[in-house]
């Protein structure tokens, strides 16, 4: 496994381009992934957004019930969803999938922080 925040960039840019495609389970899917491992890596901003952009995609879904990503984590209940989905797609087979389609799981701007182009992706999607 590589370290969450390179893990944190392959789940954004799946959740962007699942979002474009209008697939919406694998959207909600990278999103708590992505989520997840930028809370993880300790870019907090990029987990609220991914939380956010999930929340307004998706108002049944269960991060609702927490006040932020963080709290979401501390929850045993909330830790085995995450746990089912990072099982169901490892970091392994989301950077397999960024390969097929010609992108990098480290993202596509190596001189800038890889926090904020994830905000930057985000944002424009």
């Amino acid at each position: 496994m590589s370290d969450h925040e390179t893990a944190m960039c392959a789940y954004v840019q799946l959740a962007v381009i699942s979002d474009r495609k209008h697939q919406a389970l694998e959207r909600d899917r990278f999103y708590l992934l992505a989520a997840a491992e930028a809370c993880r890596a300790g870019w907090l901003d990029v987990a609220e957004r991914c939380r956010e952009k999930l929340m307004a995609a998706n108002p049944a879904h269960q991060i609702h019930r927490h006040d932020s990503m963080a709290d979401a984590l501390r929850d045993a209940d909330f830790q085995r969803i995450v746990a089912k989905w990072e099982r169901r797609c490892p970091f392994e087979q989301a950077e397999h999938l960024l390969l097929q389609l010609g992108l990098s799981a480290q993202g596509d701007l190596p001189e800038i922080p890889r926090g904020e182009r994830m905000m930057q992706l985000l944002a424009d999607s």
